[in-house]
């Protein structure tokens, strides 16, 4: 059975993506196991926690209910409209869904917009992984850190948070956790960063991304001003803390 030290445990929601069972859910701003039933004990949930909160140990418990447990993910599984089969358990992050937009896809034919538009992007790379650390847009900059499928989501973005900003660019959930706190360590350290604009998605698995920054920060010692705003899966900007 899975153990969650909830003193560890900072609610960024990394492991559910790893629970197939749908068996740990954020409820009140902690891990919990929703039922014990839906646990298979595999611990693949595990080595998603960057905080070393969860840990498999011997107790005697009752027996896994995988019909149990399909059933409880095909029921948080269904989204806002159109639900489709899940990609990765009971993980928000990977659900499939479809919604309507206010224009069609037969309004939207154009390939080429009828008026040129101006980029904001006066960088390059700008993947986490490629930026170096003495990039000089990086110099004496505001800072744009950003999920990458903010870029997808949010119309408003060069306009909105790209503009005047260097960007690094990077997928909280699949890229190497510490190679991300190494690399942004040393681009605070290497350059006086005036304040920092955290943009990432409402899913679960993009919640690391501040821990990121706020690890980073404390191993360079700087204290940077930083704003974080969350993106709802439509494209809104659900909340700015």
């Amino acid at each position: 059975m899975i153990q969650i030290d909830e003193e560890k445990c900072n609610g960024c929601g990394l492991c559910a993506p790893g629970c197939a069972e749908g068996a740990l859910q954020i409820i009140d701003g902690k891990a919990k196991v929703v039922s014990e039933s839906y646990c298979d004990g595999l611990g693949a949930c595990i080595g998603e926690c960057p905080q070393g909160a969860l840990t498999l140990i011997e107790v005697e418990t009752v027996p896994f209910d995988e019909e149990a447990a399909m059933k409880h993910v095909e029921t948080t599984n269904r989204g806002p409209s159109v639900a489709l089969a899940p990609t990765s358990g009971g993980c928000a992050g990977s659900e499939a869904f479809v919604y309507s937009s206010q224009q069609t896809h037969e309004e939207n034919t154009a390939i080429v917009p009828d008026a040129p538009r101006q980029s904001e992007l006066h960088q390059w790379p700008v993947k986490m992984r490629l930026v170096s650390p003495q990039h000089p847009a990086l110099k004496d900059s505001s800072l744009l850190l950003m999920a990458d499928c903010v870029g997808a989501a949010y119309a408003g973005l060069h306009e909105d948070f790209l503009k005047g900003r260097a960007i690094i660019q990077v997928c909280p959930k699949f890229e190497d956790y510490e190679f991300n706190i190494e690399r942004l360590t040393q681009v605070f350290k290497l350059n006086d960063i005036k304040d920092i604009a955290i943009v990432h998605m409402e899913v679960p698995c993009c919640g690391g991304l501040g821990r990121i920054v706020q690890a980073a920060m404390a191993e360079s010692g700087k204290k940077i001003p930083m704003r974080t705003y969350i993106i709802g899966v439509q494209g809104a900007i659900k909340a700015v803390l």
